[in-house]
């Protein structure tokens, strides 16, 4: 029999950080809603690249 080890990843937990992170910077720096939206949206792009660059590399490790 193989012994592989079950790894659990965490990574998903970067997204909701980050969209919360996003907004409120957003909102705070700004007060427009167009920017809170683009706030969200850019704090997602980090999130995906953090995701697939630094845990992604850590994991192959």
């Amino acid at each position: 029999m193989e012994n592989h080890k079950a790894t659990k990843s965490y990574s998903s937990y970067y997204v909701i950080p980050a969209l919360i992170c996003g907004l409120f910077t957003a909102w705070v720096i700004s007060g427009s809603v167009g920017y809170t939206i683009l706030g969200g949206i850019l704090g997602l792009l980090a999130a995906a690249f953090w995701m697939n660059a630094v845990v992604n590399s850590d994991e192959e490790a």
